[in-house]
């Protein structure tokens, strides 16, 4: 709107600086060894997927006339996810730990470190059909050079990440200076970023290689906490100065392409993870709640999108499209996330039971139709934390229990250790009722989602009026509205570690053990609990 006003070139330098300061915090909360942890289960189905959605959105690019560099740039950046956004719904719903919390959030982590190949062999492709270059021999050559050049790379991070880097950090930290310590990361930021440049390739992918070594040193927590403030503020900066570079002309001229675009990238990115994770046999639920959180497109395509301009592979008209087509998918699909398990329980569990069955669902009921043998037993909705703790004690006293879970890994893994476990939605009344929920005498509710704790409750009460159900949540002001729906007792875990802390620091300061009940007590009736 006000490109003609305003210095557009600053604005570049800002955005430039803004996704580079992004994507360094990127790299600094990027994880090896969650990587490793999930190799078999995850990695090959997330690189499958990179290439399906690429493969797909390039023949539709080229079906609407886009043009060869043109296609494989937007369908490159179509493929991957936003880790911010999905990091941060996930994390303010407290819902980082959960089943497809996890699977989300390192399908994230795999498509950061594909990103690397990606922002190296584009450029260089680009460059060769900019050439004129017809014959595939030297296509394939420079091709394979650059996967090479890439593969080096993550050698050459994995090396200094793991040798260099980490001493280098824990000899500046010795000094015990704040100030020398952040201009020392600053520095390998800005080091990795220009010789990034020097070798042709994006500084904004030299940061984030900087992320990925300071991710492996001991240090990472302390300098992601001094950086974490200025996380949001960088994408401030950053959508902002994109938006008013955008010409409004050009994205209007463009607006029934983006929305046609913006809808297949949605829904094809969505079927293609969801139908990849129920072809691995995790849970319906499971499945649709990470495609939900993996359907946006990430900020890398910001990245790309700069690359391909600067090296001609994209036209004015080309960049602008690919920007306008990140920015609605993130707009449009992150309200989508934040409501995800609501959307699952009111609309897909009744669409999806008029869907054809093209995977096999793993039942859980077995020959036992009646359920099982069990009766005056506890009931633990959820295996995550709390519910192993809580498990374990029930073990201990010799108290009979069961588990549900729709996480297939933490299912197969207590059925191997003997524990009473079905494989199910807790919130489904088949699964309760499967679970004798008539016949037991409590139920715990470790699940911390709001809507899939209603469905329970509900169904658990319709199944026994008379069973004691306990339910945790983080939020303070759900405590009346669960116990209106029949809740027993509800847990806040902050406030019960709060009171284990005010157990333990008042006898320092000589008060006795009746005081500091009473205090506690007092604390418990302010909180709805006396």
């Amino acid at each position: 709107i006000f490109s003609k006003s305003i210095n557009t070139e600053f604005l570049k330098i800002i955005a430039d600086s803004g996704v580079t300061l992004l994507l360094f915090t990127i790299g600094v909360e990027f994880s090896f060894v969650r990587v490793r942890s999930v190799l078999k289960d995850i990695f090959l189905i997330a690189v499958l997927q990179i290439f399906l959605v690429a493969a797909v959105v390039f023949g539709i690019c080229i079906t609407f006339g886009f043009g060869f560099l043109a296609s494989l740039f937007i369908a490159s950046a179509a493929t991957f996810s936003s880790t911010a956004i999905v990091m941060k719904i996930l994390s303010e719903k407290g819902e980082l730990d959960t089943a497809y919390g996890e699977i989300a959030s390192i399908w994230c982590i795999i498509q950061d470190l594909a990103v690397i190949p990606f922002m190296v062999i584009l450029p260089t492709v680009a460059t060769l059909v900019l050439a004129g270059v017809t014959s595939l021999a030297p296509v394939l050559f420079t091709v394979l050079r650059s996967t090479f050049t890439a593969a080096a790379m993550l050698m050459l991070v994995f090396i200094l990440g793991k040798f260099l880097v980490p001493r280098f950090l824990a000899v500046i930290a010795a000094v015990q200076s704040r100030e020398i310590f952040i201009s020392a990361v600053i520095g390998v930021v800005f080091i990795s970023a220009m010789l990034s440049a020097a070798l042709g390739l994006s500084a904004a992918l030299g940061a984030f290689l900087a992320g990925l070594m300071i991710a492996t040193s001991s240090q990472n927590h302390a300098i992601f906490a001094e950086i974490r403030p200025l996380r949001d503020v960088f994408v401030v900066v950053f959508f902002v100065s994109l938006g008013l570079l955008l010409p409004i002309g050009t994205v209007l001229m463009f607006l029934p392409q983006l929305l046609f675009f913006t809808f297949i990238v949605v829904i094809l990115k969505w079927a293609t993870v969801m139908g990849l994770l129920r072809f691995m046999k995790f849970h319906r639920k499971t499945s649709f709640l990470a495609a939900v959180s993996l359907m946006q497109m990430s900020e890398f395509g910001f990245v790309l999108s700069q690359v391909g301009r600067s090296n001609g592979a994209l036209s004015e008209n080309m960049y602008v499209f690919l920007i306008a087509l990140t920015f609605l998918t993130i707009f449009l699909t992150s309200p989508l996330i934040a409501n995800a398990q609501k959307i699952y329980y009111e609309k897909f569990c009744k669409f999806w039971q008029k869907m054809p069955r093209f995977f096999q669902e793993i039942s859980v009921i077995d020959a036992q139709r009646s359920g099982f043998p069990i009766e005056n037993h506890v009931v633990i909705c959820g295996y995550g934390r709390v519910g192993r703790y809580i498990g374990r004690a029930l073990d201990m006293s010799s108290v009979p229990y069961i588990v549900l879970d729709n996480n297939f890994a933490t299912v197969k893994d207590l059925r191997q250790k003997g524990v009473p476990v079905i494989y199910g939605d807790p919130a489904e009344q088949d699964v309760l009722d499967y679970a004798q929920v008539d016949c037991a005498k409590v139920i715990i509710i470790a699940i911390p989602d709001k809507h899939t704790q209603e469905m329970v409750i509900v169904n658990a009460l319709s199944l026994n009026r008379k069973i004691k159900i306990i339910c945790r949540t983080h939020h303070e002001q759900d405590q009346t509205y669960l116990k209106s729906l029949g809740v027993s007792w509800v847990v806040q875990p902050e406030f019960e570690a709060a009171l284990s802390v005010i157990s333990k620091i008042l006898p320092l300061f000589g008060i006795v053990p009746e005081i500091i009940e009473g205090k506690v007590s007092r604390l418990k009736i302010e909180h709805g609990l006396g």
